[in-house]
């Protein structure tokens, strides 16, 4: 992946790569779920986007295509109280999700190995390199502070003004596992004490079956 300037303008939290600064997909995976980088968040939308055009023959610029599919994944997932509208969830009016959206998104996305590694990761390093010749050292680590506590396995933080503090966690215990989704705390410590306490009402209300049901209908166990 070639970082644009559009990337490097990103504003929020960052991965720390620079325009024209060169990083492999996976390494920018890191840079994206560990530090919440919404650069590279755009970065990864511009690079795999334009794998989907070649694809397809889509007029559609790379970034908007991957847009395009994050909307058709979603409608895949019957995720039906979501629409996407950029690929970092910073904020915009068209750009929303549900509790239980996040739940069915993280149940799937945790399928693959990879994420789960990326997710349960505390601290990674790697190097990038430039169309100029210099090659640079980055670190990232984990703002998921859960990850300190037995049984917690990742998933995701969040924060905006208008969103609140917001956490999508996974936690294991007896071979159950847990999705816990919460969203709109005052403060990121609130988060995690939310976090926290659900998870241990979950595990003291589950009496050995291996699902809890949500408000919704969606299993929180598996």
């Amino acid at each position: 992946v070639t970082f644009s300037s559009r990337a490097d303008q990103t504003t929020g939290s960052t991965a720390d790569v620079r325009a024209g600064e060169q990083i492999t997909v996976r390494n920018l995976l890191f840079g994206l779920l560990l530090p919440s980088g919404n650069d590279a968040a755009i970065a990864l939308a511009e690079h795999c986007g334009a794998v989907l055009v070649q694809s397809t023959s889509n007029s559609v610029d790379g970034y908007e295509a991957f847009i395009d599919k994050m909307n058709a994944t979603a409608s895949q997932l019957s995720m039906q109280q979501s629409k996407f509208a950029n690929p970092h969830g910073l904020t915009d009016p068209e750009h929303k999700m549900s509790a239980g959206d996040l739940v069915k998104l993280s149940w799937e996305a945790l399928k693959h190995p990879l994420m789960r590694e990326i997710v349960s990761t505390r601290i990674y390093g790697c190097t990038v390199s430039s169309v100029s010749g210099y090659t640079r050292n980055l670190k990232w680590e984990n703002t998921n502070k859960l990850l300190d506590t037995q049984g917690y396995l990742g998933v995701k933080t969040g924060t905006t003004s208008a969103a609140g503090a917001c956490l999508v966690s996974l936690a294991e215990r007896d071979g159950q596992s847990r999705i816990c989704v919460v969203l709109g705390s005052g403060n990121s410590a609130a988060r995690y004490a939310d976090t926290r306490n659900l998870i241990r009402w979950s595990w003291s209300h589950s009496e050995g079956n291996s699902e809890v049901p949500s408000s919704n209908g969606l299993p929180l166990g598996q």
